[in-house]
């Protein structure tokens, strides 16, 4: 074999076995606190829903690494922020940060020690009801969807669900637009009981809106949007 082949070959390998390299860092769970209210961040809590109703750090994404749709539902997690993962005490954090560095996000951290560590620790953590569960009163058909946008001349979509933390930080502020104008029809869509809105709205990442003026799509938003931006839209 010639040296030009073989160096080739080798090549080839190198760059393939770069392309699978899982890309994710390790840190102190407890170096967390310092930027528990940084808005670049996105704390990723795999737990089951038992575990977290027994204690979980304020403003964190919930998504059961058991779930069957797990893997769907970190991608519409913004690959723009830094992903922290947590578990109970870190196998399952390790393995989410896996996922997550297999499926294209760059800016991982698995949090080392997990949540007993940070109990332990006697850091700020809540302890109330956290309901992740889409009920029957979500669901809004395509039919009944279709005939609000066609009845209202301005309508804002707005697509979320209950484990999305900048789903919950969205949501004041969408209540806050909903008092204020009383032109617009805000419908607000629960992604996990109406699956069929990720395709047709082509949602990358949550929260996710559209807005429809004479029954036509005028912008579409991912993600957290000042109440003031937001405005200037209509």
């Amino acid at each position: 074999m010639n040296r030009t082949l073989l160096f080739l070959i080798i090549i080839f390998f190198i760059s393939c076995s770069n392309k699978n390299t899982l890309v994710y860092k390790k840190t102190d769970i407890l170096s967390l606190d310092k930027i528990l209210n940084d808005t670049d961040i996105i704390i990723l809590d795999v737990r089951t829903s038992e575990e977290i109703n027994a204690g979980y750090i304020p403003n964190s994404t919930f998504i059961d690494y058991y779930d069957k749709n797990f893997e769907n539902k970190i991608n519409l997690i913004d690959p723009s922020k830094k992903i922290y993962t947590l578990c109970k005490s870190g196998g399952r954090s390790v393995k989410a940060a896996e996922i997550l560095s297999k499926n294209g996000f760059r800016n991982v951290y698995n949090l080392e020690g997990g949540f007993m560590r940070w109990k332990a620790n006697k850091m700020p953590y809540d302890i109330n009801l956290v309901n992740n569960d889409s009920s029957n009163t979500d669901l809004i058909s395509e039919v009944s969807l279709d005939s609000l946008i066609k009845n209202n001349t301005n309508t804002l979509i707005y697509i979320s669900t209950k484990w999305c933390s900048p789903c919950k930080k969205m949501e004041p502020i969408i209540d806050k637009l909903v008092d204020n104008n009383s032109s617009l029809k805000v419908i607000k869509i629960d992604l996990d009981a109406n699956t069929y809105a990720q395709e047709r709205f082509d949602v990358k990442s949550l929260p996710a809106l559209v807005l429809y003026e004479n029954n036509s799509v005028v912008w579409h938003k991912n993600g957290i949007i000042a109440y003031d931006d937001l405005i200037s839209f209509f």
